[in-house]
């Protein structure tokens, strides 16, 4: 099955003092539940910051409802304060539908998860809020480049405690909080865009985790709407 978390088995590269011990036994503990899942839904806040000008820092925000049904479907429910957009990967292709302005886009995405979002983000640009987590591919984007990776401490997010994980990259701060007691759930996701002045934010909290949930086959096909109109991808 793909692998939604960190491979913390490869830790190549990092001194002891840059990747702490007890940040590597949470990751190892959420790696391990997230590996043995069949299928997965969520359902979650997010808000996204954006500059304009250099000087002004605007935040948005909206709700998500993703599926995943290793090993390669995936489906993404995006409802926004300025868009609204589903997106699907079934069988290789991948769609994205806009139903602000009722047009949809489709391209062929083959190969495994990890892999379709990584040529998804790659070649377009585009990728469901948070998406990288369960791409089986968050050890790469987070970890190997790392300066710093710690465990921060405990912290509470919507009633429940968890362990507070930071790490440092190049241009990029990234902070996990990862449930403490019962499953090793992710409870909330924050990214900090250093390389834009002001260094806007993306956040994610997890407000719904299903886990082996029956995903229908109708929840990973699109159905275009009569009156949609198709568009190209533009890489």
């Amino acid at each position: 099955m793909t692998a939604f978390l960190f491979v913390v088995s490869s830790s190549a590269g990092f001194a002891q003092s840059d990747l702490q011990p007890e940040a590597i036994e949470v990751l190892q503990a959420a790696y391990d539940y997230a590996h043995g899942l069949r299928s997965l839904r969520i359902q979650a806040d997010f808000s996204d910051e954006s500059v304009f000008g250099d000087a002004h820092k605007l935040q948005f925000g909206g709700t998500l409802e993703l599926g995943i049904l290793p090993p390669s479907r995936l489906y993404a429910l995006v409802r926004g304060d300025y868009q609204n957009r589903r997106m699907y990967l079934e069988d290789g292709a991948f769609t994205v539908f806009d139903e602000d302005v009722n047009v949809y886009a489709q391209t062929k995405l083959p190969g495994p998860l990890n892999e379709a979002l990584q040529t998804l983000q790659a070649d377009y640009g585009l990728s469901a809020p948070g998406g990288e987590l369960f791409g089986g591919n968050a050890y790469e984007l987070l970890v190997e480049g790392a300066s710093k990776v710690i465990l921060v401490g405990m912290a509470t997010i919507g009633g429940v405690e968890c362990h507070h994980i930071a790490g440092t990259l190049s241009d990029l701060d990234w902070q996990l909080w990862i449930r403490a007691e019962g499953e090793p759930q992710f409870c909330k996701y924050v990214l900090t865009d250093r390389s834009i002045p002001l260094a806007p934010q993306f956040s994610i909290t997890f407000t719904g985790w299903e886990t082996n949930v029956e995903l229908a086959d109708s929840q990973f096909a699109f159905e275009a709407p009569a009156d949609a109109e198709r568009i190209e991808f533009v890489k």
